[in-house]
């Protein structure tokens, strides 16, 4: 493999990161702002009997549709295999589970056997199932087919019609339009509408259908697939066990208002796993690709160091901050929170090294293994839980979840090497684990460091050493990514001068910390200030938006909103453009919304977007068409002065050239 292969390997995969980072943000949104809906719409019962639901709707998942997407992505991306093929066997499986499934769950409610938990929710649970299935297989042959734009499209998609019709169901339509007490309806009925448009949108925007024929059934291929999804089974419901249990045992042996506790503990160490999450997408598409390439080994050695560096950066990070925004975010009620948050973010670092070496199983099809694997965590961590918590509480959890991942990562590296045997830096791992258990030990023995300054000085060192021990691997592979001029300009300045910037960074940081973020506002609304007088919209955009979200955070959400508005309305007196104008009246929303009602800001913005979608159909419809019959933003390309490429009979396209200019040809 040449120099430019590998680039180009590296390049891709940087940019579906980058392209799945942009779909899986839009649904975390959607879950800070699906909190205060159905929280306050909904009982403490109804949502607890809300939870006991999804929870089994995720266990049955994998069994009704036999885990067959993740087939569909090893088998759709290998280009030994037919996607039409493997698409059609993909849709027979899931469709023949889905049969199978719907005779046992009429039988059980029939028998009355599951009446505590699925009493008169059984047709949603299916149909919770269904679509849920369906858009996982739809989707994920999307990206086998490296549709990736579509693929981070559809998750908007998906979250923005599961926003509309929460919205919809609990703050416009009458309380009563499904009946008394159907609060729980609402919210499976939202998820189940949202699955169903993001599948129909997907099949569409694809032309799937042409991926689909009954007529020429490949029993080998069939077989194949099976052998490959069977296995997945156990190992993604024992995963769910690993995940799980924790929760469920600290509720039976110390009670829900401990587990309360604990799951206020995980918000923050999830940060860490979503980010790897946009990553991990990404790298399970590339270790899939480039199984077969010439340097698979390099290739994996290379994105393995990038991908511990990040790692061990991130968990860093968090630790820095975690207990001021525990205190910001989470809130005094859950304070106790933060003597467990610590061990639980060490844990991740192993989680996501886990998956990381996960993906190796699936790429070498290699199933079996990631189901021995996972079997070893869940005794592991069931059988600590079961020893830890009732002799030291809340720290049992996170320690078990610790030496069950551990254990697992251990495991699975010695293993995986047997199949790639790609090179690992023991040393620099070694150090970076003994850097951040460090961190960890302080924040764990002291919960309040803003009291306690010598020791922050501490957790301040400690991060700037881990930043730099890794700050190589992440240069030598992000930076290639940069555009050339700024890349050359970062790498130009040695380890030694961007050790002392990192330095400077962090001392910042836990200035804004002391002073509650108040230099960076005022940085910020300098930077917004000068962006306005060299008109900058990229600089002045991005500090109101940053700035107003961390007066919101700090000072309250009136002032925040209030802030917001403020900003977007002076570019217009200057600038006096549409998307200026359209931003303020969006703001202006969210400001009215802080100021009266929430519902009054949400039904003002659908309102509104209701509108522009009517005034801008027919742009709308064309982009549409133009990006399934092309894959280019089609109208959008005007805004942006671009033509879009286009393809010709003979597989030929022009070059994308700013708007008004002709090509030599022309």
């Amino acid at each position: 493999m040449s120099e430019k292969r590998i680039g180009s390997s590296y390049g891709k995969l940087m940019m579906n990161t980058i392209v799945f980072a942009i779909g899986s943000f839009s649904s975390k949104v959607l879950v800070l702002l699906l909190v205060p809906i159905y929280t306050k719409h909904l009982t403490q019962s109804e949502l607890g009997r809300t939870d006991n639901l999804t929870q089994i709707a995720n266990w049955i998942i994998p069994l009704a549709t036999m885990t067959i997407s993740e087939a569909i992505i090893r088998f759709g991306l290998d280009k030994a295999y037919d996607k039409k093929k493997v698409f059609t066997l993909g849709n027979l499986v899931c469709g023949a589970g889905m049969l199978l499934f719907a005779v046992i769950l009429g039988l059980v409610s029939l028998i009355g056997v599951a009446d505590k938990w699925i009493s008169g929710y059984a047709v949603l649970l299916f149909l919770y199932v269904f679509m849920s299935g369906i858009k996982t297989l739809y989707t994920t042959f999307v990206r086998a087919m490296e549709k990736v734009r579509l693929f981070a499209v559809a998750g908007i998609v998906a979250t923005f019609f599961t926003l509309f019709f929460m919205v919809l169901f609990y703050l416009v339509l009458p309380k009563d339009f499904l009946g008394a007490n159907t609060g729980i309806q609402k919210y499976l009925l939202s998820t189940i509408l949202s699955d169903a448009i993001t599948a129909v949108f997907v099949t569409i925007a694809a032309k799937l259908w042409r991926y689909i024929d009954f007529k020429d059934m490949d029993r080998e291929l069939l077989h194949t697939m099976l052998q490959y999804s069977v296995p997945l089974i156990p190992a993604q419901l024992l995963w769910l066990i690993t995940n799980s249990s924790d929760s469920f045992m600290t509720t039976h042996y110390i009670g829900e208002d401990r587990n309360g506790v604990l799951s206020a503990a995980y918000k923050i160490p999830n940060l860490v796993a979503t980010v790897y999450m946009m990553f991990g997408q990404a790298w399970n598409m590339s270790a899939i690709t480039e199984n077969d390439s010439e340097d698979r080994d390099k290739f994996y050695e290379k994105v393995f160091d990038f991908n511990q560096s990040l790692l061990y950066i991130l968990a860093a990070g968090c630790l820095l901050i975690v207990q001021p925004i525990t205190n910001v975010w989470i809130g005094e009620e859950f304070r106790e929170c933060v003597k467990y948050s610590p061990l639980l973010i060490y844990s991740t670092i192993f989680s996501c090294l886990t998956t990381f070496m996960g993906s190796i199983y699936l790429a070498s099809k290699l199933t079996k293994r990631s189901l021995f694997t996972s079997l070893i965590s869940g005794i592991i961590n069931v059988g600590l839980n079961i020893v830890l918590i009732p002799t030291i509480g809340l720290y049992g959890p996170p320690l078990s979840t610790i030496a069950s991942y551990m254990t697992v990562f251990i495991i699975r590296a010695f293993d995986s090497k047997k199949i790639v045997p790609f090179r690992m830096d023991i040393r620099k791992m070694i150090v970076s684990n003994v850097l951040v258990m460090m961190m960890t030990a302080v924040l764990v023995k002291e919960t309040d460091l803003m009291h306690h300054k010598l020791l922050y000085l501490v957790v301040l060192a400690l991060f700037c050493a881990v930043f730099v021990i890794n700050m190589e691997s992440i240069n030598s592979l992000f930076f290639r990514f940069m555009p050339k001029r700024i890349a050359e300009k970062v790498t130009n300045l040695g380890t030694k001068k961007l050790s002392f910037i990192a330095a400077g960074v962090v001392a910042f940081a836990g200035l804004n910390l002391l002073f509650k973020c108040v230099p960076l506002i005022l940085v910020l609304a300098a930077g917004y200030a000068l962006g306005i007088k060299i008109d900058a919209p990229k600089i002045f955009l991005f500090c109101q938006v940053l700035c107003s979200a961390l007066i919101w955070l700090i000072f309250g959400h009136i002032f925040g909103a209030g802030v917001l508005f403020i900003m977007c309305a002076a570019p217009i007196i200057i600038y006096r453009k549409k998307r200026y104008i359209a931003m303020a009246v969006a703001s202006f929303d969210l400001f009215l919304g802080s100021l009266i009602l929430s519902e009054l800001g949400w039904f003002l913005f659908l309102i509104q977007l209701i509108a522009l979608m009517v005034i801008y159909r027919r742009m709308i419809a064309e982009f549409a068409l133009d990006y399934i019959e092309y894959g280019t933003l089609g109208p959008l390309d005007k805004i942006t002065g671009m033509i879009p490429v286009r393809r010709g009979k003979n597989g030929t396209s022009t070059s994308e050239l700013p708007a008004g200019k002709k090509s030599d040809s022309q």
